[in-house]
């Protein structure tokens, strides 16, 4: 089946929609976690127990968005499915993006912003390299998903997908938070 790829203009538009969902989720999270967490957690230690906690909640979230969503929901994200567009996998006898691609990309994805973070805390040599590193990732991803011929970032290359132009969708928040969680879920019942 022949795929239109994604432009960049587009994916990027999915990328914001779907951080700015993420963040609503991840505030959404942080609540329960402080409320757990805040008694257990020493009074002179709690902007740093914070920050782990405010990073800990970001990233369950975009957990939830992108690897359930993309497995989910026929390998639209909220964002993607807002913007026209879908991730399937390069080989043409792939039906969809299983689980094993879609935590790849999810992985390649947020090492750049992991390697960033990390950099921060650290004031060394090593800092910078790491710093530079994940800089590096990005730039390249975002050159790659420019390149009109090319169209796909690191995460898709190593993960073999792609991502092309597909029909709008929705939100459905009833049936769509279900499929952020880990779990069973009737997969029949999706589209």
């Amino acid at each position: 089946m022949p795929y239109e790829p994604a432009p960049f203009g587009r994916r990027l538009l999915a990328r914001v929609l779907d951080l700015a969902v993420c963040c609503a989720l991840a505030f959404v999270l942080a609540i329960p976690v402080t409320l757990i967490g805040l008694p257990l957690v020493p009074v002179l230690d709690r902007g740093t127990w914070g920050s782990v906690g405010a990073a800990v909640c970001l990233v369950l979230a975009y957990v939830a968005l992108e690897l359930f969503l993309l497995v989910r929901r026929d390998g639209q994200t909220l964002g993607k499915g807002i913007a026209g567009l879908r991730v399937v996998p390069v080989s043409p006898t792939a039906p969809r993006l299983g689980p094993a691609a879609a935590l790849v990309r999810l992985v390649i994805l947020l090492a750049p912003f992991v390697l960033l973070g990390v950099a921060g805390g650290l004031h060394s040599a090593g800092g910078d390299v790491l710093g530079y590193a994940g800089m590096l990732v990005l730039v390249v991803s975002l050159v790659l998903a420019a390149v009109p011929g090319v169209r796909r970032t690191l995460h898709d290359l190593v993960a073999g997908s792609r991502v092309v132009r597909a029909p709008r969708r929705g939100i459905d928040l009833r049936k769509d938070l279900v499929m952020m969680v880990p779990g069973r879920v009737d997969l029949t019942k999706r589209l």
